[in-house]
């Protein structure tokens, strides 16, 4: 379950070589952002995300997209007004991004979006916007705006983490798909007993996690997001359907606590006695 956006089903595109090999149109201002590109199949998430309270943002080019079913890191029954975003083939990597959040900074404002699907026809740093979201940072119209955008690392509200196995999930082979991470899940594993191992699971590009021979069940899931932040899912059995955990993989920072009064000094410095000059009076 996803709480702190509204999402939206996306169209699911046969790959395709790109054709989209124009700059950005921003220009870079000089913002640091190696620590922060490019996901690959063969670098991971890793290199896409900073551990930086406030990540740098990178220069890019928004693009108007209508979408429809079928989003690629397998999001379903996605309303139609909500904020997401397609990413190139290259970013995308092997569904590494999934679940992350953006923040993209426009002509007109800015807004938050979900990574929900893969764009095959755009270069690193193209993006595609849903209808709602484009709305958001530009006019429909233009069709394509520039923008700056950056990762959110612990989006608020937590999200809460929710599971569900494919149907044809048996004790020989299963898939797992888990949403509502907030951040860019990095692995899961899994075990029957708490004194087995625990068994890596492999992630496809439709973002669903799996292995062979996991067994009869019930399992444990151990759930690791980029920055670490991990959480044991526990009770997992195979039957088929969504499963709300009640857990986030991160919390929520505690509110400051409000500044101690200053102490009044005129009410607390001792103040020196009076003196007192006796007078004498002579008839």
């Amino acid at each position: 379950m996803l709480t702190a956006v509204a999402v939206v089903v996306w169209i699911a595109r046969p790959e395709q070589q790109s054709s989209c090999t124009a700059t950005p149109a921003v220009p870079d201002t000089g913002t640091e952002t190696s620590r922060m590109m490019v996901a690959s199949s063969s670098t991971g998430i890793a290199n896409w995300h900073t551990v930086d309270a406030s990540p740098p943002t990178r220069p890019g080019e928004a693009r108007y997209y209508s979408f429809g079913p079928g989003a690629a890191c397998s999001f379903a029954g996605l309303p139609t007004n909500g904020f997401y975003v397609g990413v190139s083939t290259r970013e995308y990597g092997r569904a590494d991004l999934c679940g992350a959040y953006l923040d993209v900074h426009g002509p007109r404002g800015d807004v938050r979006v979900l990574i929900a699907d893969r764009c095959p026809g755009c270069a690193p740093g193209q993006l595609d916007l849903s209808a709602a979201a484009f709305g958001q940072i530009a006019d429909r119209f233009d069709g394509v705006a520039p923008i700056r955008y950056a990762v959110v690392r612990d989006p608020l509200p937590a999200p809460e983490l929710v599971y569900e196995l494919k149907p044809d999930s048996s004790p020989s082979w299963l898939a797992m798909l888990v949403t509502g991470s907030g951040n860019p899940i990095q692995r899961i594993a899994l075990r029957s007993a708490a004194d087995e191992p625990w068994r890596e699971l492999n992630r496809g590009m439709d973002n669903y996690w799996t292995i062979s021979g996991a067994g009869r069940g019930p399992f444990s899931a151990r759930v690791t997001d980029v920055h670490g932040h991990q959480v044991e899912i526990s009770g997992i059995s195979l039957e088929p359907g969504e499963r709300y955990t009640g857990m986030s993989l991160y919390t929520e920072p505690l509110p400051e606590p409000p500044p101690a009064p200053t102490p009044d000094l005129a009410a607390t410095t001792p103040q020196p006695p009076s003196s007192v000059t006796a007078t004498g009076c002579v008839s």
